[in-house]
């Protein structure tokens, strides 16, 4: 029998294993669904190149699907490595840059 975070994984992250669900919290008051994600490595790839983390960027939420009739805020600190003179941020699988929304609650609109 599958756990329940594996299903939640399974869904939320599509077979990404960069990213790992590190907590679901539920607020019955506000209905809403709070899943923290947690980057999983100590090291970037990015184009045939690895790169050591450097810093997180403060978390950030992203609004995704409705689940089970709550509202589901998909939370992360997004790792950030230095390359040449500047420093980037890690692209997530389940948002463009910059948005608030997920790619599903995009794809929704």
């Amino acid at each position: 029998m599958k756990r329940p975070e594996d299903i939640l994984t399974k869904l939320l992250l599509q077979n990404n294993d960069d990213w790992e669900i590190d907590r679901v919290t539920c607020d019955d008051s506000a209905d809403e669904i709070h899943i923290t994600l947690k980057y999983r490595h100590d090291t970037i790839h990015v184009d045939g190149k690895e790169f050591p983390i450097f810093d997180f960027r403060h978390e950030r939420s992203w609004r995704h699907l409705d689940m089970w009739q709550y509202k589901t805020i998909l939370e992360a600190r997004v790792p950030r490595y230095r390359d040449g003179d500047g420093i980037k941020s890690v692209p997530v699988p389940w948002a463009m840059p910059n948005s608030r929304l997920s790619w599903l609650m995009e794809k929704k609109r």
